[in-house]
């Protein structure tokens, strides 16, 4: 087949109709026709014309993943599902979830020890909701719990979950009711993620809890 007619789209001036033979054969991306150098009287074959398909569905692919990760990181599944949503078949989101990966623009284990640093900064907490979010997001389990093992390896929970007390109590309001205080402290360092033993500690160092 002979290309007989290159047009821009009236819509989407980024984007040119390409006329095999008089017929409109496929629309393609400005970027597209400039890599495969596509003129008016090329000849293409069935099989290059599969080609350049496959090379405009993996450099729209990529494109949209990379605008993804411009906003913040992703993980693996973050990215796919995305692009799934986009209708990119799946053996185009493979090939660029591999393309990512291997220029480690797409790493779970380093999402995962940026998210819980952050994490920890911002809203300290127990490992637990850090863990359940994590897997949330698509990270493998056992990525997930060496990050976590890492990161609280040496860590007194204990401590850490007295420092949330005592900066939780400051902001109470003066003349709470013991059993109003404990009540709500427990509440709080159980929704941080921290085990009940650990909570009942804090509060018998905190709050009065003699039980």
């Amino acid at each position: 087949m002979r290309i007989t007619r290159i047009e821009p789209q009236q819509r989407k001036p980024g984007r040119r109709n390409i006329y095999a033979d008089g017929e409109f054969l496929v629309g393609l991306s400005v970027e597209t026709v400039l890599r495969h150098g596509l003129r008016t009287g090329d000849e293409l074959s069935p099989e290059a014309v599969r080609t350049i398909v496959a090379s405009e569905e993996f450099a729209g692919a990529k494109k949209a993943a990379m605008r993804l990760l411009a906003v913040r990181p992703r993980t693996e599944r973050e990215i796919r599902d995305r692009l799934r949503l986009k209708e990119f078949p799946d053996t185009v989101i493979a090939r660029v979830v591999d393309e990512l990966r291997q220029s480690r623009l797409l790493d779970d284990e380093e999402f995962a020890r940026m998210f819980v640093r952050d994490a920890l900064v911002l809203r300290p907490a127990g490992r637990i909701p850090l863990r359940r979010k994590l897997l949330l997001l698509g990270v493998a389990k056992e990525l997930v719990d060496r990050v976590l093992d890492e990161t609280f390896a040496g860590v007194d929970q204990a401590d850490a979950a007295l420092g949330l007390a005592h900066a939780y109590i400051k902001k109470c309001p003066k003349g709470l009711e013991p059993v109003t205080l404990r009540s709500r402290l427990g509440s709080y360092l159980a929704r941080r993620g921290y085990p009940w033993d650990i909570v009942q500690q804090v509060l018998r160092k905190t709050a009065g809890d003699d039980e």
